[in-house]
């Protein structure tokens, strides 16, 4: 695969050096490094040779390298490129065509000319006669009917016919899926076959976790994935998502119930409803806050990885059983306060996948408005801008990923500060890794308790490496501070760690996280000691 093609073995010595230990001496000769000489075809008698060669750079021009005169020659680029080719008539709707590669070497020159032979190509191009889906027994015919990338009467187009494939694969609702084109008596015209396996998609999650922030929980849940509003009474196959949970631990309460309908009328527009209840202990010592709300959104997929959200907010916050020595700022705080707000978000994700990506990016701007015009009993504004890259690392499997944030809430109208829930803190696993949670901000005495800002800026850089399956070391620095006034990025004044950590995803639990990081600078309040940050548990996500 580096293009030595005549590579050859030629002895192996084992020299004893001793009854423990040997040196093992391979003997070999590289031979030419062979480069691609000319390319042509034949049989081609539809699309012309730069036709062809123009489709093979466009099916190729992202990661896999092409078999183009000059090239180093590779037997696995060379298969990438058959199956570009055949992707290529494929896309104009000849899927019978095949295509055979004939290597011609030069070994004077140590070039390899290539030609490729396509065979039937002159039986035509092929249409699409009608779309049959078989085996779904739960799954209503729409479910799977919305998510093909091809339709009765057009191009046989095999590229889409896989993009459709893989559509129906990523639901998680099959164990098995298949496409393919069966002939009919017209001429010309193909049905596509759909015939899937379907798999179980409801699931009991009982289990437990524990983190740094806050220790020890238990969960117990029920999650179904295609779940069905309107079909009593099994509620089943109608493509919806449906999560009810309940995490009760040392620290913490939640109660959820969480929604979503990824058509809504009829439209690739996903639904989003969540009602919870929460009890957070563990945000400080001084104090107790509950949550109670609901929120309702609004996702729509926009072309170009562009990914569009609206929704509405209203719920209730709580602060309990306050310390008499609490600073003044949190006594103020009242006992319950209603907030109304919506939010607004625009992403641009070119991730490679959602699990464990190494290549693109996540870029993603919020805005949010709280109060005003929508009621309740505060009155702010907060918009942020987030970005996270991933590229490949130095070598297979490593992977590099850059990410910041940026933001700024801010009181208006009637409010004067912004309440404590919805400030700004820095520190702990998600954050900056070599301080406590929540404890990279403002203070106020006597008691030196952080109380947030309304101006956040902070940055990461992780270098990860596999380890074995599923197991990665990382090497990490983070930077980053939290200032009370709106709009101070006072990039003088930062607090700064490095560290070390692993991460191990389990299947059906979700991701392991241990880092240890080690202050660079910071802020009087922390004694420059490394901390420990943990995490583990099932992912909250659908």
């Amino acid at each position: 695969n580096e293009g030595y093609i005549d590579y050859e073995l030629k002895d192996v010595q084992f020299d004893y050096l001793n009854p423990k230990r040997m040196i093992v001496r391979l003997f070999v000769n590289e031979g030419t490094r062979y480069r691609v000489g000319s390319v042509d075809f034949k049989g081609n008698t539809v699309f012309t040779t730069n036709d062809i060669l123009q489709g093979i750079v466009t099916e190729g021009k992202r990661e896999k390298p092409t078999m183009l005169p000059g090239k180093i020659f590779t037997p696995k680029a060379l298969t990438h490129d058959v199956d570009a080719i055949r992707d290529f008539y494929g896309s104009k709707g000849y899927i019978d065509t095949y295509v055979k590669p004939l290597k011609v070497p030069n070994t004077d020159k140590g070039t390899m000319d290539l030609v490729y032979d396509i065979v039937d190509e002159s039986k035509g191009k092929s249409f699409v006669e009608k779309i049959e889906i078989k085996g779904n027994t739960k799954t209503k015919d729409k479910v799977l009917r919305r998510e093909l990338a091809i339709a009765p009467g057009e191009t046989f187009d095999m590229v889409r016919v896989k993009l459709s494939k893989s559509r129906l694969e990523q639901m998680q609702y099959f164990d098995k899926v298949e496409a393919n084109p069966v002939p009919t008596d017209v001429p010309n015209r193909q049905n596509l076959v759909i015939d899937v396996e379907e798999a179980s998609t409801g699931h009991v999650e009982i289990g437990a976790g524990f983190s740094s922030i806050d220790s020890l929980f238990g969960f117990v849940g029920y999650r179904e994935g295609n779940f069905d509003l309107f079909n009593p009474p099994y509620f089943r196959g109608g493509g919806q998502k449906l999560r009810i949970g309940t995490t009760i631990g040392l620290e913490r309460k939640d109660y959820t119930i969480s929604f979503v309908e990824p058509w809504f009328f009829g439209k690739r527009l996903a639904l989003g409803v969540d009602l919870y209840y929460s009890q957070l202990n563990y945000l400080s010592s001084l104090y107790n806050i509950s949550q109670a709300g609901g929120r309702v959104s609004l996702t729509k997929q926009l072309p170009h990885n562009f990914i569009a959200s609206i929704s509405y907010t209203l719920e209730n916050i709580g602060i309990s059983n306050v310390d008499p020595s609490a600073p003044q700022v949190i006594r103020d705080e009242p006992s319950n306060r209603l907030v109304s707000k919506i939010g607004t978000s625009i992403a641009y994700d070119t991730r490679n996948s959602a699990i464990e990506p190494n290549r693109g990016q996540r870029t993603e701007l919020l805005t949010e408005i709280a109060g005003g015009p929508l009621g309740a009993e505060a009155d702010f504004y907060r918009w942020e801008l987030r970005s996270k890259w991933y590229f490949p690392g130095f070598m297979d499997g490593h992977i590099f990923e850059v990410g910041a944030r940026g933001g700024v809430v801010e009181p208006y109208g009637r409010s004067s500060r912004v309440p404590l829930f919805d400030r700004y803190f820095l520190g702990g696993v998600d954050s900056l890794r070599g301080f406590k949670y929540r404890q990279v901000g403002p203070r106020i005495a006597p008691s030196d308790e952080p109380v947030g800002g309304s101006t956040l800026y902070y940055g990461s850089a992780e270098y990860s490496i596999p380890i074995i399956d599923r197991l990665r070391l990382a090497v990490f620095y983070d930077i980053g501070n939290v200032l009370a006034d709106p709009y101070d990025f006072d990039f003088g004044s930062f607090s700064d760690n490095w560290g070390i950590g692993v991460r191990l995803n389990i299947p059906h639990l979700g991701p392991l996280r241990l880092d240890y990081g080690i202050p660079i600078s910071h802020d009087r309040y922390s004694n420059g000691s490394g901390q420990f940050q943990f995490s583990a548990g099932f992912t909250r996500d659908f």
